[in-house]
């Protein structure tokens, strides 16, 4: 057990945003935006220089004939582990897709989502799923370079929330369109692997649009990845095994899924004399009249389209209700006068352009406006890039998902804290351990922000050893968070603190219970949140010794 001991007086402070402290030194300066999705990855760029700056989607890409806002998320590697072709040239070799949902381990994936298959090519290829990232982002960042970026400085990477940059672009596009203070809006933001929900208020429309957040969002893996996969199974249970697995069909097969992914997937309506026609062109399979399968053609009807997509639609639904319900119930609280409104539900990302979703969506929701912006695609990567163009829109404060805290030594109260564990410090007062909570799940988060609490530690010896240990920012999922640490705080980040260099004669000295000499070392251990980024750092007489990033969602 430490001897950190919690202080009674917390501080905080708002840091000026970035756009009242950058100077920049290059004549020419850009900003570089990249939506790295599971099945499709966009980028877009701006130069500030610019008076009124404009945003410029990339879609001229290598491999495509045709203008397309974004280029598929796959590479093709080699037999000896090197990346040979990425994109849309990626058409031979060892394939790896889906990388994205293997990057967060923690993540829980539906029943639905076979992680199997991607975990399995990935051990073939012999390379961890966070390096084939990297080869990807590496391959696309040195083609958009050479096209944007010739005459700019590169500037540090600034993340960015998916679902924010697609509500930062989805209500840009509508500020025009009848908007007015007050209204609130879901944004869905469906793309291949995942689907994310946000949801904000509008606090300003002039001179620029500034947004609230109002409930903290909810991500999790319906995106239309799925229905790809599930499709893949109809398919085998139609031709049976054998038939599935013989290497003279295969590229019939991929034509059929394609087919699906580009053309039936968008396109299904579910109503009830829909009937779609799937050709496996070049396939030698036996007719089966009665599945509809006659001469490599599959008549599929909108019964079977129903089977892939309910599932993964019905998660969806489930979701934003969660989301519209959760939000009218915030500001009922607040006795907002339009409480029992949320003006629309906006569809972003590359499944969102679903015909079917959309039609699921309005049927539960006849009071509230569906809406599929134009570019929805491509949402997130230009709205990443509104966040550096602070003077068109900023989102003013947003939602903690997680509380976030550190646990210390407080004083044993004999009511409180009876039946817990409590020992003798080292100036003999009874103490116990309790959570210190940072940031409460829920709570408004002003950005960008910075949060202090004072502490101090106990050191039985002034020497190098002892002014280094390290200090653990912990984080809760539960609604309501524990007063003393329990199984469901988890450690988020460890920050290691090295105080070797400071002047140890500013070192309070005292002595304990036993007679001996003792120092405390007071110290404010600090959060600081802005956009996607979360910072936990000691500062030591107002200078930072030591900053990790913290996981923040």
């Amino acid at each position: 057990m430490d001897d950190r001991i919690k202080q009674d007086k917390p501080a905080g402070g708002v840091i000026p945003h970035p756009s009242d402290q950058l100077t920049f030194e290059s004549e020419d300066q850009i900003v570089i935006a990249m939506d790295f999705g599971t099945t499709f990855t966009g980028v877009a760029y701006a130069f500030l220089n610019d008076e009124n700056p404009r945003v410029v989607g990339v879609d001229i890409w290598p491999g495509l004939t045709e203008r397309q806002p974004k280029i598929p998320t796959i590479l093709s590697y080699n037999e000896s582990g090197a990346m040979v072709t990425w994109g849309a040239q990626a058409q031979h070799g060892r394939m790896i897709r889906g990388i994205k949902l293997l990057l967060d381990p923690t993540q829980a994936m539906p029943s639905y989502v076979p992680a199997w298959i991607l975990k399995r090519n990935l051990e073939r290829l012999g390379r961890p799923s966070v390096d084939v990232a990297a080869d990807f982002i590496r391959a696309i960042y040195e083609y958009v370079m050479g096209i944007a970026a010739r005459k700019a400085s590169f500037y540090p990477v600034t993340l960015v929330k998916e679902p924010e940059a697609a509500a930062l672009y989805a209500l840009t596009e509508f500020k025009e369109r009848g908007l007015a203070n007050g209204d609130a809006f879901v944004i869905c933001d469906a793309g291949g692997g995942t689907v994310d929900l946000i949801s904000y208020e509008i606090v300003q429309l002039d001179p620029r649009l500034e947004l609230k957040e109002l409930v903290p969002g909810a991500g999790f893996m319906a995106g239309s990845l799925n229905l790809n996969n599930r499709f893949e199974e109809k398919v085998k249970e139609l031709v049976g095994e054998a038939q599935f697995n013989d290497p003279e069909n295969s590229s019939g097969f991929r034509a059929a899924l394609k087919q699906f992914d580009t053309s039936v997937k968008l396109g299904f309506l579910g109503i009830g004399d829909e009937v779609n026609h799937l050709h496996f062109l070049g396939a030698k399979l036996k007719d089966d009249q009665q599945k509809g399968l006659e001469n490599a053609c599959w008549t599929i009807k909108s019964a079977e389209l129903k089977d892939i997509f309910d599932p993964i639609i019905a998660d969806i639904k489930t979701k934003v209700h969660e989301q519209v319900q959760e939000v009218k119930k915030k500001r009922l609280s607040e006795n907002h006068p339009k409480a029992d409104k949320v003006k629309a539900i906006l569809l972003v990302g590359g499944f969102c352009s679903s015909n079917y979703l959309k039609s699921q969506l309005v049927q539960d929701h006849p009071a509230i406006q569906v809406i599929q912006p134009h570019g929805a695609w491509s949402a997130i990567v230009k709205g990443a890039v509104l966040t550096r163009l602070p003077q068109k829109v900023m989102v003013v404060s947003t939602q903690a998902t997680r509380h976030y805290g550190v646990s210390a030594h407080h004083t044993y109260d004999y009511v409180e804290d009876i039946g817990y564990p409590k020992f003798l410090n080292a100036y003999g007062k009874w103490k116990t351990s309790r959570m210190t909570w940072y940031i409460q799940r829920g709570e408004d988060l002003q950005r960008p922000q910075k949060i202090h609490f004072s502490f101090y530690r106990v050191l039985h010896s002034l020497s190098d050893e002892t002014l280094m240990f390290k200090e653990n920012l912990h984080h809760c999922e539960l609604v309501s968070a524990p007063v003393r640490p329990d199984p469901t705080v988890a450690i988020n980040c460890s920050l290691q603190v090295d105080l070797r260099g400071v002047d140890r004669t500013t070192i309070r000295k005292r002595i304990d219970r036993f007679g001996d000499q003792c120092w405390d070392v007071y110290f404010d251990l600090v959060v600081t949140v802005d956009s996607a980024i979360m910072m936990f750092s000691l500062e030591y007489n107002g200078e930072e010794m030591g900053s990790v990033k913290a996981k923040y969602d």
